[in-house]
């Protein structure tokens, strides 16, 4: 259970989030101050910004700049850790170790699209699926999601899982090529803020409890991409940081679909938090959006420092 503000008063919330979250839910008592913050940094901007917090299993924070568009942000390959939970599930289920391989053919390979598989290995060949699971997470590998989707069946299958795991809030409806021929789409793989943090936390928990969720720990702790983002201001700082960044797009009235960050820090002291960032449908340069998830980071880092000595 999570402690909010509603309205004044702290409500509960369920770790397994059913109906959209209130727009005028602000977090507990001790995030107040944060919220402010956050608030100052992210109304002055051109677009939609959506934060979630929760500070060590329990003080939660949900920020939305603009409520009435809206609970959920588009996912862009934030999703990608929502299908290696998934995969890893579907591979845990059956029996299917990490190392077992899949033969990847050159059809696979989609030109026009972020891939470093495809870049590296133009003719395909066989991956195990640590290997393309490293490609979605470290390096956000769009045709390495597709061809571990179709090894699920569809998108479906992740979105039929997260609901098993008790994650609402969020939908998983599109691979890479459908939303890259049809932009509109992205909004089809969205989620609130604190559906993501729930995640997370879960994820966090679950983190050492067999090697497969070891190893998308181990991968995430490792994410190539988004260094300008949650770890910009904090990576010096924090024991670990595992995230996972998502990058869109302008749509044809220039504005970024959305530039995303998701992850969990560990600090060092033992301690931990889960964030979430989405800046959506920004009328800014990229560099902006990234900033400000960086300064909402060192934010959360710093409440969490200050929490510590309380």
């Amino acid at each position: 259970m999570y402690a909010l503000l509603f309205f004044g008063h702290t409500a509960l919330l369920p770790a397994a989030v059913s109906g959209p979250v209130p727009s005028c839910m602000y977090g507990s008592p001790r995030t107040r101050s944060l919220y402010a913050a956050i608030d100052s940094l992210s109304s002055g901007l051109d677009a939609r910004v959506g934060v979630a917090a929760v500070f060590d299993g329990g003080d939660t924070l949900v920020y939305d700049s603009r409520p009435e568009l809206g609970a959920e942000y588009p996912l862009m390959s934030v999703m990608k850790f929502h299908q290696a939970l998934a995969v890893c599930d579907s591979l845990r289920r059956a029996g299917i170790p990490l190392s077992r391989g899949l033969d990847v053919c050159p059809g696979q390979l989609h030109e026009d699209t972020w891939s470093p598989m495809r870049d590296g290995h133009p003719s395909g060949g066989r991956f195990s699926f640590a290997q393309l699971l490293e490609y979605t997470l470290v390096q956000s590998d769009n045709n390495a999601c597709d061809i571990l989707f179709d090894y699920l069946g569809e998108p479906a299958a992740v979105d039929a899982y997260l609901r098993s795991f008790g994650v609402g809030d969020c939908s998983i409806e599109c691979t890479e090529d459908m939303m890259h021929k049809d932009l509109s789409l992205c909004y089809r793989n969205a989620s609130t803020p604190l559906s993501a943090v729930l995640l997370l936390e879960k994820f966090y928990l679950l983190r050492g409890s067999d090697p497969y969720y070891r190893f998308l720990w181990d991968t995430m702790t490792a994410c190539g991409t988004g260094t300008m983002r949650i770890p910009r201001f904090i990576s010096d700082k924090a024991a670990a940081i595992a995230h996972k960044t998502g990058t869109g797009d302008r749509d044809a009235r220039g504005r970024i679909i959305s530039i995303n960050d998701i992850g969990v820090v560990v600090l060092p002291d033992g301690r931990h938090f889960s964030l979430a960032v989405f800046v959506s449908d920004a009328a800014v340069p990229d560099a902006l959006c990234e900033e400000l998830i960086a300064e909402i980071a060192r934010l959360a880092y710093e409440h969490s420092m200050q929490q510590a000595s309380i």
